[in-house]
């Protein structure tokens, strides 16, 4: 099992304390297409689909009781939207903005149709309606920023937030890098609620992850987690640029410092592994995101979404040691 680690120990530590990812759940998602997102908020999960209009509410049986329609559901066909226009929603997390909690889900900006966002007002019944905020300024200075997408495409796949800061995550695709893209909160709350022109990011930095199989794993996924950490998730897949679909080798999980001491060469995770299943063997889903159920020390239990590209989605849930 192949994993960075960090700090020195001892023999009888490192067998002790070796990292490990193991799924303890699996099932299908039914009514949820293409899952590219989760969040927890109280006893609920919120979960988008990149070819899906819907946000959908699960209860912690993992059930779908709800759904809010995001956008236009007029271009769905099959229960999904073509590829050609879908919004390609990767990303979710909770936020506050001037006091008040939101959900935020965001487009990836690979393609012009892939530049929306949308805010919805957290509630004691759930959540109000969205508001569709338009990425187009910030996105286009991501792009124009070398250091972010290289000579590949803008293809943001990861979100959270804390109570400062909002982190977006760059996907590797050939060309390009696995980037943390830092903003703090004050400067990009006018930017989400009022529609001014976006600022900057406050930092920005390139990370080096490991391959699965020969293949260069991409952040997929990022949560928030205690001691200024921020839990991630990869995957391994065959695919020549951020659009196209290729055959998917399996997923990582890890940490990675929210504020590093900023590098201009990549730096490695904390720890990062393998996803297993129970019997050893490689998990070979496409883990889109993760959120976290319970923590410990050295040990927490997750929930994550996987998009099998053929419109099902399946849900796992997971121990991490470490």
């Amino acid at each position: 099992m192949a994993y960075f680690s960090t700090g020195c120990q001892s023999g009888t530590e490192t067998a002790k304390e070796q990292p490990a990812a193991v799924v303890t759940k699996k099932m299908v998602l039914e009514g949820v297409p293409s899952a590219s997102g989760i969040e927890r908020v109280g006893d609920f999960y919120y979960v988008i689909g990149d070819d899906s209009p819907y946000l959908f509410r699960l209860n912690a049986a993992f059930e779908v009781v709800q759904k809010v329609a995001l956008l236009d559901t007029g271009k769905v066909q099959n229960g999904r939207i073509p590829k050609p226009v879908k919004p390609d929603l990767e990303a979710i997390t909770m936020v506050t903005l001037s006091g008040q909690p939101y959900l935020l889900v965001t487009g990836s900006g690979s393609t012009p149709a892939r530049n929306t966002a949308y805010l919805l007002a957290v509630t004691r019944d759930g959540v109000g309606q969205p508001q569709a905020i338009p990425l187009q300024g910030l996105y286009d200075q991501l792009r124009q920023n070398k250091a972010i997408t290289g000579q590949a495409s803008l293809n943001i796949e990861g979100l959270s937030a804390d109570e400062e800061y909002l982190y977006l995550l760059q996907r590797f695709s050939p060309g390009g890098h696995n980037v943390l893209i830092t903003y703090t909160l004050s400067e990009l709350t006018p930017f989400l609620l009022k529609h001014e022109p976006a600022p900057k990011p406050s930092a920005v930095q390139a990370w080096a992850l490991p391959q699965l199989a020969n293949i260069q794993t991409g952040f997929s996924g990022l949560a928030p987690a205690l001691g200024g950490r921020m839990l991630f998730t990869a995957s391994a897949e065959e695919t020549p640029n951020a659009v196209l679909d290729g055959e998917v080798y399996g997923s990582m999980i890890g940490w990675l410092k929210t504020h590093p001491d900023p590098s201009p060469q990549a730096l490695k995770p904390e720890v990062v592994v393998p996803i297993k299943e129970q019997d050893g063997s490689a998990y070979k889903g496409k883990i889109e995101s993760v959120c976290i159920m319970e923590e410990d020390r050295h040990e927490l239990q997750a929930v994550a979404v996987a998009d099998n590209d053929d419109g099902s989605s399946e849900l796992i849930t997971l121990t991490f040691t470490w």
